[in-house]
């Protein structure tokens, strides 16, 4: 764990190479338009849900785990393996209420895991593998470093955006899912509410981002919320990516590519 914006948050951990909250948030946001029937808090909470599992002392582990938050079978699996069909299968129903919506929404997390990982996280890894040489905790936390202070640009450039609309005054939902307790759930998003509301001021957001550049954030929202409207679009009609654990085998092979560009 590692002190970021005054606030303890573990940015070192490999296995935490996922999206950042704003990015979930931002592809949330895309996606409305194209579900006008459904509860758009609920929805937006449930593109955080996943990320809720409790860290130890020393930020080595989740409680509980990955496993199975994210849906991946075998310790050390980074989310390129996350099986988000079997979540989609045994919990998303068709509906307009508060709950079906968060379900999607925990999907649709899922989903933009599995596309930051293929995406992002490897190529930032190869394309770094350098400062990886040096080690492997502080590389991560240099590039999450980028990551996080994107968000941080983005959440003050941007007052009507869902964290701020939605997130920020909504009461907490419950978990619908036996994964996670309630209780846990809402103490990350109120750690949520009080990372992004409170940013260290001695951070320059203002900056060169070598690792990952607003260009290609902006990118991957714009990609990435397009792919997953098309993948919920065939699911609704039928399809069920038959022997794949990931909707994303739904998708050509060149929509799921390692982004060439990164960092500025």
């Amino acid at each position: 764990m590692a002190r970021y914006y005054g606030i303890r948050i573990c940015l070192t951990l490999e296995r935490n190479a996922m999206g950042t909250w704003i990015c979930h948030l931002r592809i949330a946001e895309a996606l409305l338009p194209a579900l006008p029937e459904i509860d758009a808090a609920a929805f937006c909470f449930g593109n955080l849900a996943p990320d809720s599992g409790v860290p130890s002392a020393d930020g080595s582990a989740y409680d509980p785990p990955k496993e199975v938050t994210h849906f991946l079978t075998h310790s050390g699996e980074d989310e390129a393996s996350i099986r988000d069909m079997r979540f989609y299968r045994a919990y998303v129903r068709r509906g307009a209420g508060a709950e079906a919506s968060f379900l999607l929404g925990y999907f649709c997390h899922l989903l933009c895991d599995g596309l930051w990982s293929r995406r992002i996280a490897r190529p930032s890894k190869l394309a770094n593998a350098a400062l990886f040489q040096q080690g492997g905790a502080a590389a991560w936390g240099a590039l999450k470093g980028d990551w996080y202070d994107l968000d941080q640009r983005y959440v003050r450039d941007h007052p009507q955006c869902a964290f701020w609309r939605v997130i920020v005054p909504a009461p907490n939902p419950p978990m619908y899912v036996p994964l996670v307790p309630s209780a846990a759930l809402h103490r990350q998003l109120d750690f949520i509410r009080q990372f992004y509301q409170h940013p260290d001021p001695q951070r320059p957001l203002d900056r060169r981002y070598p690792y990952l550049s607003q260009r290609t954030m902006d990118r991957f929202v714009a990609e990435s919320a397009e792919d997953i409207a098309h993948i919920l679009a065939l699911l609704a009609q039928g399809a069920q990516a038959e022997g794949a654990d990931t909707a994303l085998a739904l998708l050509p092979a060149e929509r799921v590519r390692a982004y060439d560009e990164l960092g500025e």
